[in-house]
């Protein structure tokens, strides 16, 4: 994590002049949807699961819980109740990157 932190930050910095860039997530370049992103060091840690409970307000399986066909259904049904789209094969691996995609790498 470390040797990442420092590749990104650095490589940014050092072709921007600076830690921070703005992001136009849309062709159409509108001022209001332009988001600012920060690489300065340390970047924040979000643990995994944790953190999708505290986005979603529920307590989720964990270890090896998560081997099982129920923890595969409850989370084929988060993903469902949630509108997170996630194509086959539907493995609890798939769903929770979904999930995550979805709630914390927002």
């Amino acid at each position: 994590m470390k040797f990442t932190e420092d590749f990104l930050s650095s490589m940014v910095k050092t072709i921007t002049g600076s830690y921070k860039i703005l992001y136009h997530p849309d062709q159409d370049n509108d001022p209001a949807k332009v988001l600012e992103i920060d690489f300065t060091p340390p970047f924040r840690r979000i643990p995994l699961m944790k953190g999708l409970e505290e986005a979603l307000g529920i307590e989720l399986p964990k270890g090896k819980d998560l081997a099982t066909e129920e923890a595969r259904e409850f989370f084929d049904k988060l993903c469902k109740e949630k509108n997170v789209d996630c194509s086959a094969p539907r493995s609890t691996t798939r769903l929770i990157d979904k999930l995550v995609g979805a709630f914390l790498e927002i």
